[in-house]
């Protein structure tokens, strides 16, 4: 009786941790396990980030080039919250649509590129997660979640939260003439106040003609090697 009993109470400890580990994690139903790594692809798709200020005096919607973005991501398509990965921007690739506002964004008072080069991402994990449709015949399913990261720039860090969209596409005929691999897509979108990053600019223009939180837009596309 002894010996069934301490049998029991292993298999209730068991289905336990099987019943823990299901409530804190989520896959993409496709049938596939086993972390993957993902390379920023242009083959796939041109990668979109924009950055969006809203002010009284002014409104300003710029891009970062194509060339100015890298960046990877290591998944397990069973397991997403366990993602990892960094995203990297050159800040001169940064594009705001008058050359005159460029030379002022990359300057010293602004986003002091010669001395911050780059801006960077490194995501820690992914919560939240809701499949939204899955089709395994199809080799094809999204979900969407919240992102969770270091957000590095202008040599200031901070841990911010971004609501994404990521779909998964199995490698198959069609996916092959574009590129190798299994293909991942990460949009979303976030917020950053330039008072947390210390980014003051030309006195007066904060607020008034740039504005104090800066909207951030993307659209990621990855294929595995």
């Amino acid at each position: 009786m002894t010996y069934l009993k301490q049998k029991s109470n292993l298999l209730t400890i068991a289905f336990a941790v099987i019943l823990i580990q299901t409530a804190y994690s989520s896959g993409f139903n496709l049938n596939l396990s086993g972390e993957k790594k993902f390379e920023l692809n242009g083959k796939v798709n041109e990668p979109q980030i924009i950055f969006i200020s809203n002010a009284p005096l002014e409104d300003m919607r710029g891009t970062v080039n194509t060339d100015a973005i890298s960046g990877f991501i290591g998944l397990d398509p069973s397991n997403i919250e366990n993602a990892k990965g960094t995203i990297t921007v050159r800040v001169k690739g940064m594009e705001t649509g008058i050359q005159k506002r460029n030379t002022h964004l990359y300057s010293d008072e602004w986003m002091d590129a010669d001395k911050y080069p780059n801006i960077s991402f490194t995501l820690d994990k992914i919560s939240n997660i809701k499949l939204e449709n899955s089709d395994a015949s199809k080799g094809r399913s999204t979900a969407k979640g919240i992102a969770n990261g270091n957000f590095n720039m202008h040599g200031k860090s901070k841990n911010i939260n971004a609501n994404v969209t990521l779909t998964y596409i199995k490698e198959s005929e069609d996916t092959k003439k574009r590129a190798s691999g299994d293909f991942l897509n990460v949009s979303g979108k976030f917020d950053l106040s330039l008072k947390d990053f210390n980014i003051t600019g030309i006195q007066g223009l904060v607020g008034s003609k740039v504005g104090e939180v800066i909207n951030i837009e993307f659209n990621l596309f990855y294929s595995s090697k």
